[in-house]
This record gives structure tokens, sequence and C-alpha cells, in this order.
């Protein structure tokens, strides 16, 4: 038997492009990489993107769901006899319109930066935000 470095996988430690954390990568795999002007990202990075574009497209979802509850609660609003009815639409379209910056403030934070409590946090007001919808 032959004791050869072609039969076994070598690998190094490289830093990742996007958090600068070390992580293990094939041998030469860096060298490619960067020939090619790819980007190193490691798996943390990759599963992080991920969850990212799965919110994004979640927040949109829910976005739509309040402005159609907003427009619901305006047209409410207008054919309101008492000035209570009116004050506790207009109390609903407070706290709806709240909801939706929040929402649209922590997806910009999570667009700018790669730190994840700002997902854990959104998924948090993601499930107010659906509790108080329905």
């Amino acid at each position: 038997m032959t004791d050869s470095n072609t039969d076994k996988l070598v690998l190094e430690l490289v830093a990742c492009d996007r958090c600068k954390n070390p992580f293990m990568m094939p041998k030469g795999e860096k060298l490619r990489k960067q020939e090619n002007n790819e980007e190193i990202v490691c798996k943390n990075c990759i599963k992080l993107a991920e969850r990212k574009k799965q919110l994004a497209s979640s927040v949109i979802e829910s976005q739509k769901e309040i402005k159609t509850s907003i427009k619901e609660f305006e047209d409410k609003l207008q054919t309101a006899e008492t000035q209570d009815t009116k004050k506790i639409f207009y109390e609903k379209i407070k706290k709806q319109s709240e909801i939706l910056t929040k929402s649209v403030e922590l997806l910009k934070k999570i667009e700018k930066t790669n730190d994840e409590k700002y997902i854990e946090e959104y998924k948090k007001l993601f499930e107010k935000l659906k509790k108080e919808v329905s």
C-alpha cells in the first residue's frame, strides 16, 4: 500500500469572506474560487442567507395582509356613525401601522447585517403580528 496524499482528503483553514470566521475547505479550493472571483462562504453564512430570503418572502406576504386590513378598517371608519366606533377603528389602524413600520425597520436591519439576533427578533414580531392580524 502506498501512502500518498492523492488518496486523502487534504483540508486547509480559510476565512469566510462574509463573517471572517475560519472554516475548513479542500486544499486548492480557495485558490480556484479566487481565480474565478467567487466568494468564499462558510455553511453558516449560506444558511443565514437562506433564512433571510425565507423571512423576506414571509414579511412581504404579511405586509400585504396588514395593508389589506388597514384599508378595511379605513372603510369601516368612514361608514362608522358614532364617535366611539370611529375611535376604535382609528386605534386599530394605528396599531396595524405601527406593526407594519416595525416590520419594515427590522427587515432593513436584517438586510444590512448578518446578525442572528435580528432574525430572532423578527421571528418574535412576526408571530405577534400573525396573532394580531387574525
